[in-house]
C-alpha cells in the first residue's frame, strides 16, 4: 500500500525502507490488521497491527511504522529530505489522560501560532527591506 525509503543521515544512499500493507479483514473475528514490513540492515522484519476497523490498523500500522525507524540503531533520515527528518506524525500514547492531552494540543498550538508570527514578520521585513532597495 505504501513505503517509505530512508538513507544514512549525510545521505550515503538508501539503507533501509518500511512498508505498510493495505488493511485486511479477518473472516473469523471480523477485526482487521495491517502488516508493517521493516527492512533494515540487511534484515526484514514484519509486524502484524490489529484494530476494530480497518482505520485503526491503518493508524496502529502508521505509528508502529514511525516507532520502528525512530527506535532504530542507526541515523536515518527520509530520503531526500532535510537531515533528521522522518517523516512520521507524532503520537501520543492512548493511556493518557484526555485533559493532559488537551494540555499538550494547548501547548503544541501555541508554539505552532508563536512560529508562524515570526515567520510572517521575518517574511514582512524582508519585503519592507527589498522594497526600499534602489
Amino acid at each position: 500500500m505504501a513505503e517509505r525509503r530512508f538513507e544514512s543521515t549525510g545521505g550515503s544512499g538508501p539503507r533501509a525502507s518500511i512498508r505498510v500493507r493495505a488493511p485486511a479483514r479477518d473472516s473469523r473475528t471480523g477485526h482487521y490488521r495491517c502488516t508493517v514490513e521493516w527492512v533494515h540492515s540487511g534484515e526484514k522484519e514484519l509486524f502484524e497491527l490489529w484494530g476494530i476497523d480497518s482505520l485503526q490498523a491503518l493508524q496502529l500500522a502508521i505509528r508502529a511504522a514511525g516507532d520502528l525507524v525512530n527506535g532504530g540503531e542507526e541515523a536515518l533520515q527520509w530520503v531526500g529530505s532535510d537531515e533528521g527528518y522522518l517523516g512520521f506524525p507524532r503520537t501520543y500514547p492512548g493511556f493518557l489522560p484526555k485533559a493532559l492531552l488537551r494540555k499538550l494540543d494547548r501547548m503544541i498550538d501555541r508554539e505552532l501560532l508563536a512560529h508562524t508570527r515570526k515567520s510572517e514578520a521575518e517574511r514582512k521585513r524582508r519585503q519592507r527591506a527589498r522594497a526600499a532597495l534602489p
